[in-house]
């Protein structure tokens, strides 16, 4: 049956802003959450969100973040990340799952964004990062300001 969230996640009302997205399980640092943007130049910012990717907050004290690739992420919710790898430079063609990029900024047209946990996240806590891809209103921060 699909599930547009990962078991371990749920939406529900924000403190921060409208909706958000909550943690119904702990989550350990440095695990892979799921995929939030996929690249597509005919949408509004080039990219579409997925669900996971629609509903959470921005806050100036991130319980995760956004990562980045040229090719789909095989690891499921919860699998361990190295958040500090340095990933190598690839070929657009180049299909080989363990070149990824992990910094929006080495890769900001990357085909895929994905969420990672940078710290434990209690169940009922909510998810949020540091935004970098569309301009906050609040700061005027943002990809486009670059």
């Amino acid at each position: 049956m699909y599930r547009p969230l990962p078991d371990g996640l749920t939406i529900k009302s924000s403190p921060i802003e409208g909706l958000g997205l909550f943690a119904t399980t702990e989550i350990k640092a440095n695990s892979f959450i799921g995929v939030t943007h996929i690249r597509d130049e005919q949408f509004e910012n080039k990219y579409i969100r997925t669900p996971l990717g629609g509903f959470y907050n921005h806050s100036n004290e991130p319980t995760v973040m956004r990562m980045v690739s040229n090719v789909l992420p095989t690891l499921k919710f919860g699998d361990p990340i190295d958040t500090s790898a340095k990933a190598k430079k690839f070929d657009e063609n180049d299909t080989n799952r363990e070149n990824m990029y992990y910094n929006l900024q080495e890769k900001s047209d990357a085909k895929y964004m994905f969420m990672v946990s940078i710290k434990d996240i209690k169940a009922g806590e909510e998810l949020c990062a540091n935004y970098n891809l569309y301009t906050y209103p609040k700061t005027g921060v943002g990809i486009q300001m670059l």
